[in-house]
């Protein structure tokens, strides 16, 4: 068997905090000495005092008495009897106020205009809107009338050269006489080489003579032709001008009239226009007429209250300034982290002794084994922070014990999932087998 030793006992803690207490209550009360002396200012005095509590020890709560002087004082209370005399005032109207508040508000003014009726058409519209899209064209003579105009002859005896050669053939006639007589009376026979001669140059002459009277026709009658012609073309020309100067009337008459439809019809929209910008300088005037009389009776409505509100806050109090108290300076001595950091290290070195032991008994185990039992137990841990979940559910936590920052599990929640894994130490305080988990 190995050798054994008696565990600590735990410190007190109770009594540390305690004393701990008292510590921080008394360095509170030094460093409102120091940091909150009495002050007198030319308004009057401050004082801080600490008073004795019932069971004879010193009260921690400060006490701070400000007084003024004679003359602030009889500011101050001028100060609240005027204010006294606004309370009374504004509880007169109090009854006013109520009979506002208490009728439901009912606006009496006009209406607010949201359309404008009787201006969208314009006056008469209907008789501006006949306008002339056409003007029918005149029949226009394209060809010229030659019914009247004398024929061009076509081969000889035919108009005018007819008038000329029936006048020339009386005379061709009477020369071919006279020429028989006198070839007869000169011996020329028919048939003779004179004969034939004479007869010869008496046709030269009688068609020389008919030719020119041929061409002399045709030169008449071409003359009458185009004489006739050009009275023909003349007279079409004289047609078609009138038939055009009828078209270009129509004409000017249409647009006379279209100029006077567009510029009645651009008066009657000028002037409904100008109507319904009218109308609607009216319905403006008229709604802000409306809002103007609601804000009136609003303001009516609300004057009363206005008045109270004004007189529970006129004639604010003017205290005068004094400094403020201040928290603590001065730290206490850290007694119970002291008697903490005794009791955790009076556990490490009973800790090392056990281990020391459980070295001794067990000779045969090796240091692994020996290892595997440590203190987990909460109440020795401080600055726990939870960092992961063990399969069994459990917590892995990293935690302050011993002067050392570990890592772990709690006895508390092992012994609840694994309870053969926990020892119970003679010291009070459990333990867990690491190597079991």
């Amino acid at each position: 068997m190995g050798k054994s030793s008696d565990a600590p006992a735990p410190p007190d803690y109770t009594s540390a905090a305690v004393a701990q207490g008292a510590a921080n209550a008394e360095a509170a009360r030094i460093s409102g000495k120091i940091s909150n002396p009495n002050v007198n200012t030319p308004y009057g005095n401050q004082s801080v005092s600490w008073g004795m509590n019932s069971d004879g020890t010193p009260n921690d709560q400060a006490t701070i008495n400000q007084t003024l002087n004679p003359e602030s004082q009889k500011i101050f209370d001028a100060q609240q009897q005027t204010r006294l005399g606004l309370a009374g005032i504004s509880n007169q109207a109090l009854g006013t106020a109520q009979g506002v508040l208490g009728s439901q508000f009912n606006f009496n003014g006009p209406n607010v205009q949201t359309s404008l009726s009787g201006y969208g058409a314009v006056p008469g519209q209907n008789q501006y809107g006949n306008i002339q899209q056409g003007v029918s064209a005149p029949n226009l003579q394209s060809q010229v009338n030659t019914s009247g105009v004398a024929a061009m002859p076509v081969n000889a005896g035919t108009t005018g050269q007819q008038a000329i050669m029936a006048r020339l053939q009386p005379q061709i006639a009477q020369q071919n006489a006279a020429s028989d007589n006198q070839m007869a009376n000169q011996g020329i026979v028919q048939g003779s080489e004179a004969y034939n001669n004479a007869m010869r140059v008496r046709n030269q002459g009688n068609n020389d003579l008919i030719s020119n009277a041929a061409l002399q026709g045709i030169n008449l009658d071409m003359n009458a032709n185009n004489q006739g012609y050009n009275q023909a073309l003349q007279s079409g020309n004289f047609a078609n001008q009138s038939a055009l100067s009828g078209f270009d009337t129509r004409m000017q008459n249409a647009n006379l009239n279209n100029s006077g439809q567009n510029q009645g019809y651009s008066q009657a929209l000028s002037g409904q226009n100008q109507q319904f910008n009218q109308g609607l300088a009216g319905a403006q005037f008229g709604n802000t007429a409306q809002q103007q009389s609601l804000q009136q009776q609003l303001s009516q409505r609300e004057l009363p209250l206005n008045e109270i509100s004004a007189l529970m806050s006129g004639s604010q109090i003017q205290n005068p300034q004094f400094q403020g108290y201040t928290g603590q300076q001065v730290q206490a001595a850290p007694t119970f982290n002291a008697t903490q950091a005794q009791g955790n290290a009076a556990l490490q070195g009973y800790g090392t002794q056990s281990a020391n032991n459980n070295a001794f008994n067990s000779g045969l185990m090796s240091s692994a084994a020996l290892a595997a039992m440590y203190f987990s137990d909460r109440r020795l841990k401080s600055n726990i922070v939870r960092v992961g979940t063990h399969p069994l559910g459990i917590g892995i936590y990293e935690y302050d014990i011993f002067g050392r920052r570990e890592c772990g599990a709690m006895a508390d929640e092992v012994l609840a999932v694994k309870p053969e894994a926990v020892a119970m130490h003679q010291s009070g305080y459990m333990m867990v087998d690491y190597g079991r988990l």
